[in-house]
């Protein structure tokens, strides 16, 4: 596996020379109810990311991953650090002309928090139409959520919930403190159709606004079973979408 961080100039300028696009973990530091440690979403996508190295080999180098994201919706939680995000932009593009320099302009984003999806979206318009660098961009919710809303047993799910902690159980069983795991609160009102996991309306809420405890869904529910159904579909597609990225010309 090419792991940039672990190699020296002269091993990286070979592996560069030779890999065919970038992966770059990014997450978030924040909170993740009262079971699932501050760094979640990092973890997740870290793993994911180095599952996906593993597999593509030569054809792909796994950059140092970024474990802050745009988490201001979860500043009314003890913990959660923010970036904002013209700064988020500018790391992801930066980063991104840094290996461009080096010759390797495809970059997937392997992210592992919602709440970067319109930034990474963003960065990737500028990143094409600027620099001639092709970013896409998988997140393990977005590959299997036709799997995770039918594995679901809350009406409203998407952080800390059944499936974000099964998805941890799996591929990264540290995150999960299993002794903390208690009943969901009750969700907190929100304007007719804003309310996750599929709002109609666009309406930026702060999470303190959506649950006493800073958690959707009801993870007394998770198990790794669920975790390996929704893992394995969406590693499948994004190991999939991966291979025919870097054979693309």
């Amino acid at each position: 596996m090419n792991e940039l961080a672990a190699m020296v100039a002269d091993e990286a300028a070979l592996a560069l020379r030779t890999a065919r696009l970038a992966l770059l973990p990014i997450g978030a530091t924040e909170q993740h109810g009262r079971h699932l440690t501050l760094e979640t979403d990092f973890a997740i996508a870290a793993a994911f990311a180095r599952r996906l190295a593993a597999d593509l080999g030569p054809d792909a180098v796994l950059c140092p991953g970024v474990p802050y994201g745009l988490s201001e919706h979860h500043l009314g939680f003890p913990g959660t650090m923010t970036l904002r995000p013209e700064t988020l932009l500018a790391l992801l593009r930066d980063l991104a002309e840094s290996l461009a320099e080096a010759g390797v302009r495809k970059v997937l984003v392997v992210n592992g928090h919602g709440g970067n999806v319109d930034a990474v979206r963003l960065a990737a318009r500028v990143l094409r139409r600027d620099h001639q660098v092709t970013m896409a961009h998988v997140m393990w919710a977005g590959l299997a959520g036709d799997v995770i809303a039918e594995l679901m047993g809350s009406e409203r799910y998407g952080h800390a919930c059944e499936g974000e902690t099964s998805v941890a159980m799996v591929l990264a069983p540290h995150l999960v403190r299993a002794d903390r795991i208690g009943p969901p609160a009750d969700p907190l009102p929100v304007l007719p159709h804003a309310a996750p996991p599929a709002p109609r309306v666009d309406l930026a809420l702060a999470y303190h606004r959506l649950s006493a405890t800073g958690a959707l869904g009801d993870a007394r529910l998770a198990t790794p079973e669920m975790g390996h159904k929704i893992v394995d579909t969406a590693y499948g597609r994004a190991l999939e979408f991966a291979r025919a990225f870097a054979e693309e010309e």
